[in-house]
């Protein structure tokens, strides 16, 4: 097990990367909170907060930042779980002093073969106290070779890594320490070179682009105390090219937030207006129940009803306009960054969002397009130069098999690849024809994937709707030790779907230890008439069977057996075998 301190000025950014920087990452390897004491976890802004507030106890204090890493030999991973590594991370707060003021330790997941985790804490102790941080490279060795033998760890092979630490480095190297540690940080939120610019200058770091004659930019340095780096010799995702790219995803991801929070507001925007208007309908309606006798009778007595229904359809169309809404964003995102990144931002965005399927799957077909012509451009016209270079040649005589196998490479470059040879070739040329087609522009018409507006009924139609609904319980008695009888309930709920009615069904026990089932079924006078005449022939079979009871009103089973419906029950009755092939008998 070995450890890294650094001490510094901003809470914030720390967090936010310890905290939240690896949550574009698969659920099993993202940061987890082991402990967290005077802050909270639920968000990287509470738990910054937190910490801030901590701070002003002791205001002039400009470094309160606290930062250690551990991380663990491979050889002990096997003995490593959360709890494991929470009760070594708090052995090493208390060995350190860090137990008397606000900590946070978070585990990260991202590298199985790497093991570790870090220790936030605030050098403001809890009576306004500094936290000292002279000699904590020695301090933090000694609890490190208690901490290693009080756990069965694997001790380090000498202080390779312990180098590191800014007490044992000097000249450039502490200086290339620092640039690495403040660039870390500050490249977690910035989103361009100016604002890139003012955090590095609050730690007395400045930088330098290098350009060639025509304004291309080529390189960059940072400054420090006197001593200049090259930002490839700091790491390499610190070169220019790096930072860039760097830069643009912050950009992204920033603005998949602003679109993400204005789809939010639109949706409570939404939800408000829908409110305003659930208020005019009520206001409306009560206004309209007080004129009473201008309605006729069946509106009047489904108007409380209609009202109901009416708020429900508004929620669900506020509802469906706040999904729009955020389509729309995603399609304007897309428009404004037609690339890579911008359908990951988008992709990011959507997370566990439903309704939004078949546009991932879209997004992540352009996605996998794009990626394709990029491999086809790299394999064709991203090696012209070379081929170039091989077609001279030794001294330029263009002799040679390679040679000349560049000579004719570059020829089907030429021709964008319009013909497609059939020898060794050939495969070259395919990718060449496809390089040569212009890349694949994302994005997507945003009223495809709109949802519809749901469309209410009027106060009419609504009440004809009801009127026509028609509800009845059937409840079936099985003796549980019978099994000629069980299942006749499900058998009968079966069939009655399956002329189109809806239906619930529910099982108790009786005190004779029957099954008693009782099923609520729903038709629509309005359904087709053949699915009515069908319901009442299974529903009258049922009434005329041992063990079963209909709870139906006399008008509603009257309307069902009118005259017509008679008829064709005597038919049916006069079938041989006909109530078998009802499907319900047993």
């Amino acid at each position: 097990m070995i450890s890294r301190t650094t001490i510094g000025r901003s809470f914030g950014g720390l967090v936010r990367y310890q905290f939240e920087g690896r949550k574009e990452l698969p659920s099993d390897k993202q940061a987890e909170v082991l402990a967290a004491v005077g802050v909270r976890a639920d968000s990287a802004a509470h738990m910054s907060t937190d910490f801030n507030r901590g701070r002003q106890l002791n205001p002039n204090l400009g470094q309160a930042v606290w930062h250690t890493s551990l991380s663990f030999n491979p050889d002990d991973a096997a003995k490593l779980d959360s709890a494991k590594m929470r009760a070594i991370a708090e052995g090493y707060v208390q060995k350190m002093g860090l137990d008397k003021t606000q900590y946070a330790i978070i585990r990260h997941h991202d590298q199985p073969d790497n093991q570790h985790l870090h220790i936030i804490a605030n050098r403001v102790d809890n009576d306004g106290q500094t936290i000292k941080d002279g000699q904590n490279f020695y301090r933090s060795k000694q609890a490190l070779t208690e901490l290693i033998q009080e756990h069965g760890l694997t001790a380090p092979k000498g202080l390779r890594v312990e180098k590191q630490h800014p007490g044992q480095l000097h000249g450039v190297d502490h200086t290339r320490h620092e640039l690495r540690e403040a660039l870390r940080t500050a490249l977690t939120t910035t989103t361009d070179g100016k604002q890139l610019r003012e955090t590095l200058k609050e730690q007395a770091i400045t930088f330098k682009v290098f350009q060639t004659k025509e304004g291309k930019p080529t390189g960059i340095s940072f400054a420090k105390d006197g001593q200049t780096v090259k930002g490839s010799a700091i790491g390499r995702e610190y070169s220019l090219a790096g930072i860039v790219r760097q830069l643009e995803a912050n950009q992204a991801t920033r603005q998949a937030e602003v679109s993400r929070q204005a789809a939010a507001q639109q949706a409570r925007e939404a939800a408000a207006q829908a409110e305003v208007q659930r208020q005019e309908a009520q206001r409306q309606a009560a206004a309209q129940a007080a004129k009473g006798p201008e309605l006729p009778a069946i509106e009047r007595k489904w108007q409380a009803a209609y009202h109901t229904y009416t708020v429900g359809i508004a929620a669900q169309n506020a509802r469906i306009q706040a999904h729009n809404q955020v389509v729309d964003s995603y399609s304007a995102h897309l428009k404004a960054h037609p690339n890579t990144e911008g359908i990951q931002a988008v992709v990011q965005a959507m997370g566990a969002a439903t309704g939004l399927g078949g546009l991932k799957m879209e997004l992540e077909r352009q996605a996998k397009s794009l990626a394709s012509h990029a491999w086809n451009v790299a394999q064709t016209y991203g090696q012209q130069k070379d081929l170039q270079k091989q077609a001279a040649g030794i001294l330029g005589l263009g002799l040679g098999a390679k040679a000349k196998k560049a000579q004719e490479q570059l020829a089907i470059l030429e021709a964008k690849g319009r013909y497609i040879p059939e020898d060794k070739h050939r495969m070259f040329a395919i990718y060449t024809a496809e390089a040569a087609k212009p890349a694949p522009v994302p994005g997507f018409v945003a009223s495809a994937y709109h949802q519809p507006a749901v469309v209410a009924l009027s106060l009419a139609a609504y009440a004809v709707q009801r009127e026509a609904e028609r509800q009845l319980v059937v409840r079936v008695i099985e003796p549980v030790n019978e099994i000629k009888t069980t299942g006749r309930a499900e058998a009968l709920h079966r069939t009655l779907l399956s002329k189109g009615a809806t239906l619930s069904m529910s099982h108790t026990v009786d005190t004779q230890g029957n099954r008693v089932s009782e099923l609520v079924v729903q038709y629509n006078v309005q359904q087709p008439s053949r699915e009515v005449k069908e319901i009442s022939l299974v529903l009258d079979w049922a009434a005329k069977q041992p063990g079963y009871e209909l709870k139906e009103s006399a008008a509603d089973r009257a309307q069902r057996q009118a005259p017509g419906q008679q008829d064709k029950q005597q038919e049916q009755a006069r079938t041989p075998g006909k109530s078998r092939g009802l499907g319900y008998g047993r």
